[in-house]
């Protein structure tokens, strides 16, 4: 694959989340689009908070704020043996492990972190601290760079024409650039991404505040449409591809992602329009064999009982599922930056782990 650009060429943006040496640095997603805002996050505790409460969002963007706070704990514990500091390790990891249930971003950034202390335990404690903050800026680094692979890939292989999307998986949702966020930027430098399609994504509006900010900042047209205008665009012939990111894709390819996801690619599948996800493979997770394991995070009522801090309905019982599930029968590929994978999803899933 031949990576035509750069980064910097593709968004005028910074990174979601860096890192600089006692603190994690985030853009205070919660914000936008009124302020746009970067935060320090100082402890650990801070770091999982912003998780939780959305400061920091998006599959990747968890994963590498999940990394920066085990880089934040051996920069800056008090611990002054080894034991000391393993006690401390593994209550930073469990305490940012429980943070969001749904992202397998999360989880694999935790744990290839925590296997590499575990391999070095008998270094010297310094050593292993070194180890710890190198591995997370590795991993944020490693998440630029297959996003720019992923954006090459799916420009390859999407349609020129009009693009539907749901939710952000773009610049804001990963360290930077995004997965269907990259896959957009190459297109629109291309020339071949007639128009953007925004969905507003209810309840907490990442299309609207998140997508359509960061993509409007990098002047590629769009226009914003509510969720359920979507089919109504598709029945006029407005759409020529969909593409969504993923928080967890499984070894049959069925993949979780933001609610409405799953409505979307019944749609497509209705009006035959190509719908892909565009996901690291990262975001895979070979140890469940279909969506039905998949663990689905259900969030505060208050998100679907209000918008924009201001009531809208009365006080009823809300079922407030973060992520639905997409069966793999409607997806037309899964871009990933290792190339992109085709029906049948679990023989060509396992062949991408085998060349890996």
């Amino acid at each position: 694959m031949e990576l035509r650009y750069k980064p910097e060429e593709l968004t005028g943006l910074p990174r979601s989340v860096e890192y600089g040496e006692d603190r994690v640095i985030i853009i205070d997603q919660t914000l936008l689009p009124g302020e746009f805002k970067t935060v320090e996050l100082r402890t650990v505790d801070e770091v999982a908070e912003a998780i939780m409460t959305m400061k920091v969002r998006g599959a990747p963007a968890i994963g590498a704020a999940a990394a920066f706070g085990l880089a934040l704990y051996a920069d800056t514990t008090k611990a002054k043996t080894k034991d000391e500091f393993m006690e401390g390790f593994y209550w930073a990891y469990e305490r940012l492990r429980s943070t969001r249930p749904t992202a397998v971003n999360l989880f694999w950034a935790l744990n290839r972190i925590k296997g590499l202390v575990e391999e070095n335990f008998e270094s010297p404690l310094g050593e292993i601290k070194r180890l710890i903050v190198s591995e997370a800026q590795k991993i944020a680094d490693e998440d630029v760079e297959a996003n720019l692979r992923m954006g090459h890939y799916g420009a390859e292989v999407l349609p020129e024409g009009k693009i539907l999307t749901h939710c952000n998986a773009g610049s804001l949702a990963t360290v930077q650039l995004g997965t269907v966020g990259a896959v957009l930027r190459v297109m629109h430098r291309d020339g071949t991404l007639k128009l953007l399609w925004v969905d507003e994504t209810r309840p907490v509006l990442q299309g609207a505040r998140l997508s359509a900010w960061e993509y409007h900042y990098d002047g590629i047209p769009l226009k914003l449409i509510t969720d359920n205008m979507a089919g109504f665009v598709m029945q006029q012939g407005e759409v020529d591809a969909i593409i969504v990111g993923a928080d967890r894709v499984v070894a049959n390819g069925d993949f979780a992602n933001k609610i409405g996801t799953y409505t979307l690619a019944v749609l497509a599948r209705e009006h035959g329009i190509p719908f892909f996800t565009v996901a690291p493979i990262s975001t895979i997770d070979m140890n469940l064999k279909s969506g039905k394991e998949i663990p689905i995070e259900e969030r505060n009522p208050e998100e679907v009982l209000t918008c924009g801090g201001c009531r809208i309905a009365p006080d009823v019982d809300v079922y407030n599922p973060a992520f639905d599930v997409t069966p793999h029968k409607y997806l037309t590929g899964i871009i990933t930056d290792q190339g992109v994978v085709w029906p049948p999803f679990e023989r060509n899933l396992k062949r991408l782990f085998k060349r890996e």
